[in-house]
């Protein structure tokens, strides 16, 4: 039995909020799309993912952080406690607590989940293999404030995902690391890495992970950490599949808003041993911002390196200054354009060809109203420069 309000009075009722945030100035009308100017100033970080250790349980083939043991430069609590006083300043609304093997590091995990879960500017999550969640570590999550966890699965049965884990019965664990968290009360987001060693299971994975998870994220394995340079990484044409597979079969549907950058500089990477960089995928010596046990978070956003790299646009990108969707993709990654290209201002081979694929099956199989917008956002290109 169907439920809900008729469309046409929620139409009307959507109207009205519509006009009411115009009229409040939240929103205005424009007659050609525009940049989505963001609502804080680029002095401080807008999501933080803290890597809380190197040390991890498992030897996954893809790891981007090349986990394993306990490095001697690890942060340690000490190093933890003034770097939660700093985030309680800046209040970065998503935080991530990574590793490595985040859960490996027991006393400085709930301490963070306790001290910054009462914080309601925060989305704090944790993303862990599952493996260690018993009944009991479970309820202690939930009980520090823990309310989202991202959990990593890459196969549909014990056989696949043990296989690409490296390890004899990791699969049970993490189904059951799973349920304890849901029976708890934490939701529960799957993330799925697709390869070359699982990619002709991609209906049978986005299924099993769709029955057992909250909600689940599939994503093609990034030219980074140990995937770099291997054969783990996917042909364009399956990357693509890989991404069209989180769209609706009756229509893409995406929002699409024009942007001319990434996120760099924004959303902040705190590695293992308390080094900051301008992101998870832009882990390298020229773009190290500082390090927690010397600097603090707010003070590294006035050194000109970050100041340069926030500046940075799709004008300055390599081929990207003349291509005619460049304010669709933002100019693709700049971590993998630093890996293929050497230079932080070369082209993305790895996003490019995907992104002008992407906006082509949009064209073409789009929902009308992403369809639209798309078709309004390549036309206004040249009058946004």
């Amino acid at each position: 039995e169907e439920s809900g309000e008729p469309a046409e009075e929620f139409a009307d009722d959507f109207d009205e909020f519509v006009q009411y945030m115009v009229d409040e100035g939240i929103l205005e009308w424009r007659e050609e799309p525009s940049f989505v100017e963001p609502l804080y100033k680029r002095d401080r970080p807008y999501s933080i993912i803290i890597a809380l250790t190197s040390a991890c349980n498992l030897r996954c083939p893809f790891c981007a952080v090349h986990a394993g043991d306990t490095r001697k430069d690890d942060m340690v609590f000490d190093d933890i406690v003034p770097l939660v006083e700093q985030i309680k300043k800046l209040k970065p609304t998503p935080v991530t607590i990574s590793g490595g093997e985040p859960l490996i590091k027991k006393k400085m995990l709930l301490y963070i989940l306790e001290e910054l879960s009462s914080m309601r500017e925060i989305d704090l999550s944790v993303f862990t293999n599952g493996t260690l969640i018993t009944k009991d570590y479970a309820q202690q999550l939930y009980d520090a404030g823990l309310r989202v966890a991202r959990v990593s699965i890459d196969g549909h049965t014990a056989e696949l995902h043990d296989h690409i884990r490296g390890t004899k019965g990791i699969f049970d664990k993490t189904v059951r690391g799973i349920e304890n968290l849901k029976d708890v009360g934490i939701y529960v987001n799957t993330v799925s890495v697709i390869s070359s060693m699982n990619y002709q299971y991609l209906k049978e994975i986005r299924e099993f992970v769709r029955q057992i998870a909250d909600s689940f994220n599939i994503n093609s394995v990034a030219p980074s950490g140990r995937a770099f340079g291997t054969d783990l990484l996917l042909s364009p044409d399956n990357t693509f599949s890989v991404g069209m597979s989180n769209f609706d079969s009756g229509g893409i549907r995406t929002l699409i808003t024009p942007r001319d950058r990434c996120v760099m500089g924004e959303h902040v990477y705190i590695a293992s041993n308390g080094d900051i960089f301008p992101c998870a995928q832009m882990q390298f010596p020229d773009v190290k911002m500082g390090n927690i046990k010397e600097n603090d978070l707010s003070e590294i956003y006035k050194i000109e390196l970050v100041q340069n790299i926030l500046k940075l646009t799709v004008k300055d990108f390599g081929q990207c200054k003349e291509c005619d969707i460049r304010y669709f993709c933002g100019g693709g990654c700049r971590g993998f354009a630093y890996r293929y290209t050497s230079s932080f201002q070369g082209t993305d081979p790895f996003n490019c060809e995907i992104y002008k694929r992407m906006a082509c099956s949009i064209l073409e199989n789009g929902e009308e109203t992403t369809k639209r917008i798309l078709q309004e956002l390549l036309e206004s290109t040249k009058e946004l420069g």
